[in-house]
């Protein structure tokens, strides 16, 4: 029993080492059967029992392939979303000078975003939107983080690539967008993730030591 739980727990080590986030995917598509494990992975990762009761639609997962025409409406639809708020936060920059800097570089990512298109929409096999429902307490967000979690420490252990496409949460309030992977809308906040094989796998980045960033009170 011991040697069994010291090799889980050198297993899962040795995923969350692995994990990275993966910008460059080849052209082959993943077998189902993997891209299935990641998404029931994501469906085991806590939700918020209190805020959605007892209902089984808390969580739902639209895949969409690479070159199908539905991609193509969802990354225009995401384009003119990050169009628009681009111009509210210009907006924003012109009526509070005191942060303008600091809303430069958060300005200077929505357009890169829309020159170039959202990473992970189109440049990877899969595109996964993720839905969570809303519910009181509100707790989607936390719920989506840890589901994605999920998502990406299983894909990561399939030696498959992942990259969040955290662009996707903006989504949850365009209607049109919520149509089209039918999800209800304003009835379920959203996020998303690019999912294949790995063309090129970052290296680590470096991390602090463990002891410079805990701290004990006994």
């Amino acid at each position: 029993m011991r040697s069994d739980l010291e090799k889980r727990n050198r297993l899962f080590d040795s995923v969350v080492a692995a994990r990275r986030s993966v910008r460059a995917f080849t052209d082959k598509a993943p077998p189902r059967a993997k891209v299935e494990a990641v998404i029931g992975a994501g469906l085991q990762a806590p939700f918020a029992e209190m805020a959605v009761g007892d209902r089984l639609d808390y969580r739902r997962f639209v895949v969409i392939s690479r070159g199908g025409s539905i991609l193509k409406v969802a990354a225009d639809l995401m384009r003119r979303r990050l169009q628009k708020d681009l111009a509210r936060l210009r907006q924003q920059q012109q009526s509070q000078p005191a942060i303008a800097p600091r809303l430069e570089v958060f300005a200077n990512r929505l357009q890169a975003f829309i020159d170039n298109g959202v990473p992970g929409v189109g440049d990877a096999p899969y595109f996964i939107v993720v839905a969570e429902r809303k519910g009181a307490p509100s707790a989607e967000q936390q719920a989506l983080a840890h589901c994605l979690q999920n998502m990406w420490l299983k894909a990561t252990a399939l030696e498959l690539g992942f990259h969040l496409g955290s662009a996707t949460a903006l989504m949850a309030e365009d209607e049109a967008f919520c149509e089209l992977v039918g999800v209800p809308f304003r009835e379920y906040e959203l996020n998303g993730c690019a999912l294949g094989v790995p063309r090129l796998t970052p290296p680590a980045r470096k991390r602090p030591a463990l002891a410079d960033t805990t701290t004990w009170l006994l």
